[in-house]
């Protein structure tokens, strides 16, 4: 297995050596000399792995270690260096180190190291992909169970989500940020599942008691998504408990006003309302695209967040 290797070590003749090695295995190398330079590189280029030493003129190999598995979490390292200490061993592969190499080294020494680390790397990535299906897969479930008790349809619970995410990228989100939302989006009616049927079906105006327990599903929303210890739940349980507030502060279930509502909820709310009114409910048929346009302009200040608002109609 090959891959772009970056080397950073401040001896020179080790740099071309290992250059030479990897360039003769089919790799393609570059080299640093400063953890400062390698930082350059990694800022405009893309590396599969890393060789680095532990010595370094402007900062300890081990330091650059913790940054690279923080800011870099996709690349293989191996450590190649002239300490041969188990306790500096093991805190290489402690923060994330895939190999250590101690010099000298043999070439077919290193290449197997870096060919370790490389499939090592490649496992990862499949092991972190089967998870975050099944995660995704999970998600898609649990959206469903609202669908089925709710009457929703499937592709209603999807389109919030992608008017959510189409608003907070007008809002100038970064993209990752943008997906969680996508994602955390189609739950922010989980708590539907406590409130019995009938009311949700029902086609009359609901009594006071019967709105009090419909408005209940924020709370039961929260419950049921918060304390997973998960960034997509923990967002779908903020958004379950606040798309129902208002900017005004006439909202629920806690009357929270302005920027007091989460940036999450006060987008999902936007986004709710205006596929809920686009789409035909058991007291009402559903509304024009320009109507539902103009019912959410109306509401500009009141309801929903300006700011949301001139991003979702732009």
């Amino acid at each position: 297995m090959t891959g772009r290797v970056l080397c950073i070590d401040d001896d020179r003749h080790v740099r071309e050596l290992i250059q030479r090695v990897l360039d003769s295995a089919g790799h393609e190398c570059v080299s640093a000399a400063t953890a400062d330079e390698a930082r350059a590189l990694l800022r405009d280029e893309q590396f599969s792995a890393i060789l680095c030493d532990i010595n370094l003129p402007d900062s300890s190999g081990l330091d650059l270690l913790q940054e690279l598995r923080e800011l870099h979490p996709d690349v293989a390292t191996v450590m190649v260096t002239g300490r041969d200490d188990p306790t500096i061993a093991d805190r290489a592969l402690d923060l994330g180190a895939l190999a250590y190499v101690t010099k000298p080294f043999a070439p077919n020494k290193l290449l197997i190291d870096l060919s370790t680390a490389l499939r090592r790397r490649e496992a990862r990535h499949e092991s972190e992909s089967a998870l975050r299906e099944a995660h995704l897969e999970t998600l898609r479930r649990l959206s469903r169970a609202v669908e089925y008790h709710d009457g929703e349809t499937g592709a209603h619970i999807e389109r919030v989500g992608e008017h959510a995410a189409a608003i907070a990228r007008a809002r100038g989100l970064g993209e990752q940020e943008v997906e969680l939302l996508r994602l955390a989006a189609p739950l922010h009616d989980i708590g539907k599942i406590g409130v019995p049927t009938a009311l949700l079906h029902k086609s009359g105006p609901l009594t006071p008691e019967e709105r009090a327990l419909v408005q209940q599903h924020t709370e039961t929303g929260r419950d049921l998504l918060a304390g997973a210890g998960n960034e997509v739940l923990e967002l779908a349980a903020t958004i379950a408990w606040t798309h129902h507030e208002r900017w005004d502060g006439a909202g629920y279930p806690r009357g929270l006003a302005g920027e007091q509502i989460p940036l999450a909820g006060r987008i999902v709310a936007v986004a709710d309302v205006f596929d809920a009114i686009t789409s035909d409910r058991p007291y009402r048929s559903a509304l024009s695209v320009d109507e539902a346009l103009a019912i959410v302009a109306a509401q500009r200040g009141t309801a929903f967040d300006p700011g949301v608002v001139d991003a979702f109609l732009g």
